[in-house]
């Protein structure tokens, strides 16, 4: 477009923001602008709907893990863990053949917890002797992996004299330093049984191969229905020593730790329980004028845009969409969320926070945009954090906002005239770089519930205030 039809254009938005069109289309410099160049703006509201949905379990690798038992807001939650341990490929034992074992610990790392700090959680850990994790291959984060696929739970499995018992609040080991932040550390000594055997084990030529011998851990709790914790690191010490014989001088015994690692070269499952999610799921359906967003339960809302009634709406303004070409220059949806700062107050194990970050993502891409590590785009998928304002009477009110201009853009040009677009609300983590870019969006795995107010909210239901403008001819 021609640098004078392109002011002329942003001056015809500039008049759109004052006066509005109350749904009838808008000349912009139709007394300047030659007919073949014409340009015209609108702006509509328009209305959405919104409903509860149940998600299937996203599979993915996590890079932090919950474990224990405790009430949410939609019901008991339980979370166990399994996962594989990095192989130091090429890396054994120095002096192999003379080095012996004295002990193995493995260490929790958590950041926080979630429910009552001060109730005892007992934790137990097993080896996997079944099959072993595949790499590649996608687990769901529900019931539906198996533990017995991977773990017969006998009791030569469990590798834990006693069951380590927990309180959150109060770590009783050392905390670890990762920069300027200190993280309680769990310490689970390992049975002398469990340790000769992983001790014997001298293949670390590649990681398929060190997995063989070693198939992984399954780590649950055994007791204690009251506290979640949000572990952060997984890692496993060999404490071994060997004795060096030196000619002429008294032997020398030398002390040594290896160490192996839960990282992002190992296939880790973290498992969500939800015995009752059902029961509440129906409950939760029958509130019409709420949607509830939840994780780690998989429940989201889907939000639904009529998109032919769009087209309708434009074709009655402005004729044949053939004849011209659509832009929508802005289309706001704003998500208010039910939450106050009174919740603070409640106690911690009986109330949950709403999402700090929620992804606005296409209903036919969410799964294939997780398995991807796919980053936002306004044609696809669109992140917002929680935001918050406050009105002139000091009142405090949150939510989420996106700018779908680009989405409802392409789906307007696109030559499939979608009858409706589906898109799914979505907890998530983000992911940043020094310089605040967005590197990665991955599932939240801490525990939210979300309330917002639904299409149907008789106080101030959800819909899409939009600004468009067409093209009558492009060159």
């Amino acid at each position: 477009m021609k640098l004078r039809n392109l002011v002329y254009f942003l001056l015809g938005l500039f008049a759109v923001a004052l006066s509005g069109c109350d749904n009838n289309a808008l000349d912009a410099g139709v007394s300047t602008l030659d007919t073949e160049d014409e340009i015209r703006v609108c702006a509509d509201t328009f209305a959405i709907t919104s409903v509860l949905q149940e998600g299937s379990a996203i599979n993915l690798t996590p890079d932090s893990f919950l474990l224990g038992e405790c009430d949410t807001r939609l019901g008991t939650l339980r979370a166990d863990l399994l996962t594989q341990l990095s192989c130091p490929e090429g890396n054994g034992y120095p002096y192999a053949d003379r080095a012996e074992v004295d002990s193995i610990v493995l260490y929790l790392y958590y950041q926080n917890y979630y429910g009552d700090g001060y109730a005892p959680l007992g934790i137990s850990v097993y080896e996997l002797d079944r099959e072993t994790m595949d790499y590649n291959t996608p687990y769901p984060s529900d019931t539906t992996t198996n533990i017995l696929t991977f773990c017969s739970l006998e009791d030569s499995t469990r590798i834990t004299e006693h069951t380590r018992i927990v309180i959150a609040k109060e770590p009783a080991d050392s905390a670890y330093v990762s920069g300027d932040e200190y993280i309680p550390c769990i310490k689970i000594p390992l049975t002398d049984q469990f340790a000769k055997r992983f001790f014997s084990i001298k293949d670390f030529s590649s990681q398929e191969a060190f997995n063989q011998n070693f198939k992984g851990l399954y780590i649950t709790s055994e007791f204690g229905g009251s506290t979640m914790l949000y572990v952060k690191e997984i890692c496993m010490a060999v404490y071994y020593h060997v004795l060096l014989n030196r000619q002429n001088q008294p032997d020398t015994i030398v002390q040594d730790t290896k160490m192996f690692y839960a990282n992002s070269e190992v296939r880790q499952v973290n498992r969500y329980i939800y015995p009752y999610r059902e029961a509440i799921l129906s409950e939760l359906q029958q509130q019409t004028d709420t949607n509830y967003i939840s994780s780690p339960a998989n429940i989201y809302t889907r939000l639904s845009l009529r998109m032919d009634s769009i087209r309708q709406k434009i074709r009655n303004q402005f004729g044949d969409m053939d004849k011209y070409r659509v832009y929508v220059n802005r289309a706001n949806l704003t998500i208010d969320v039910l939450y106050s700062l009174d919740a603070l107050s409640v106690p911690r194990d009986q109330w949950d926070q709403p999402a700090a970050n929620m992804l606005l993502v296409k209903a036919n891409q969410m799964e294939s945009f997780f398995a991807k590590n796919e980053l936002p785009s306004d044609t696809s998928a669109i992140v917002s954090s929680l935001m918050s304002q406050v009105d002139s009477l000091g009142n405090t009110s949150y939510y989420y906002s996106y700018d779908l201009s680009g989405l409802l853009t392409q789906q307007l040009r696109s030559e499939e005239e979608l009858k409706e677009l589906d898109l799914i609300l979505v907890p998530v983590s983000v992911e940043t770089t020094t310089s605040s870019t967005v590197s990665a969006i991955k599932p939240s795995q801490t525990i939210s519930a979300t309330h917002i107010r639904s299409a149907n909210n008789p106080i101030q239901p959800m819909n899409i205030e939009m600004v468009y403008s067409v093209f009558n001819h492009l060159r």
